[in-house]
């Protein structure tokens, strides 16, 4: 296969266990389940879990939430765990945002150092009309059926502000999600229980809404000494995995983020990738590839992701991905996939939900 055909492939998406699991072996052995043979069927070991610096298949870890939800008959599962995780076993991530002088800092921590935890992830934070809104979401649309996975990321970072503000209680106005459960009254009282906070569907994004004056807190937990060693730490991890992994890789993310913030201009990514644009541009070509095919490739898997979110629009999905024209939006996508969004997401709706 020619050399310019390889590098269009994406990676498998990867993530450390270690920072978001550590201790679920001895969490399912409390609640009178087999961690082994769980682990076993999501084809993972027990060191998967302890080793700081391993990294395993990320579908493994969504499958592992999936399995883990179904063997202790617990719908709530993922949210159940991630309320309870001490951010401090996440790694840098959890670490450094606790170190952190303030929320916002925090946040904007976790959205610098998410690669060191996992691939394929990007995290924002919004602030418009006194409301802030932290976000993530994924840019491989193998993970979208998934459900367990928002519900850990949303608990996380909820944790990560109630350990730094010194508040257990503290909860958002709002929790969104991209698509409810189809769960009975009681799942779905339950769910607002966990969270503290009201539930809504249909958003394009998981992630929480809360008072925008709540990113100027102080955090209890800052330290300004750890906060500099875990940066430092940080970013040896994120330079050794740009130069272990795929340059292209971290190309992707830097679009995503920047198609999700409305600014996906070549020489927006030059800027935030640390290049010039002609830097930028020589380097893909190196790869056979312009930015118009990267933000492409982009573009679709969004694309992808968002149409298996029936409460988002054909032309609210175009707006989300940068397009001014839901014409312009459905000309891309008939020559991404072969079928107009419509008629894609139809087909999608009449198959079976793929399962873990």
């Amino acid at each position: 296969m020619p050399a310019t055909q390889t590098s269009r492939l994406p990676a498998v998406p990867t993530i450390n266990l270690a920072s978001v699991v550590h201790g679920l072996d001895d969490y399912l052995r409390e609640r009178g389940a087999d961690p082994h043979a769980i682990l076993g069927r999501a084809e993972l070991a027990v060191e998967d879990l302890t080793a700081p610096e391993r990294r395993v298949p990320l579908i493994r870890f969504l499958k592992l939430l999936e399995l883990c939800a179904e063997e202790l008959r617990d719908p709530h599962f993922g949210l159940r765990f991630g309320v309870q995780y001490d951010p401090r076993r996440a790694g840098v991530v959890g670490n450094v945002a606790l170190a952190s002088g303030t929320v916002r800092r925090a946040l904007q921590t976790i959205r610098r150092y998410l690669p060191t935890m996992v691939d394929s992830t990007v995290y924002g934070l919004d602030v418009e009309g006194g409301m802030a809104f932290a976000y993530s979401y994924y840019i491989d649309p193998l993970l979208m059926t998934y459900r367990q996975k928002n519900d850990w990321g949303v608990a996380f970072v909820c944790n990560v502000i109630r350990h730094g503000l010194g508040e257990p209680e503290w909860a958002p106005e709002e929790v969104l999600l991209p698509q409810l459960p189809d769960e009975s009254a009681a799942a779905r009282r339950e769910r607002a229980t966990l969270l503290r906070a009201k539930v809504r569907g249909g958003h394009a994004w998981a992630g929480i809404r809360f008072d925008a004056a709540v990113l100027d807190r102080p955090m209890k937990t800052a330290d300004a000494v750890i906060e500099r060693l875990m940066q430092h730490y940080g970013d040896l991890r994120l330079a050794s995995l740009q130069t272990q992994g795929d340059e292209l890789d971290r190309l992707r993310r830097s679009i995503a983020q920047l198609v999700v913030e409305g600014s996906s201009s070549v020489e927006r990514l030059a800027e935030s990738v640390g290049w010039s644009v002609r830097t930028l541009q020589r380097r893909l070509s190196e790869h056979g590839l312009s930015y118009s095919d990267l933000l492409g490739e982009v573009r679709k898997t969004l694309a992808l992701n968002l149409l298996e979110n029936p409460s988002l629009g054909i032309a609210q999905i175009a707006y989300l991905l940068g397009y001014s024209e839901v014409s312009t939006f459905n000309h891309a996508f008939r020559r991404w996939v072969g079928q107009a969004p419509g008629d894609y997401r139809s087909s999608r709706s009449v198959s079976p939900t793929p399962r873990s």
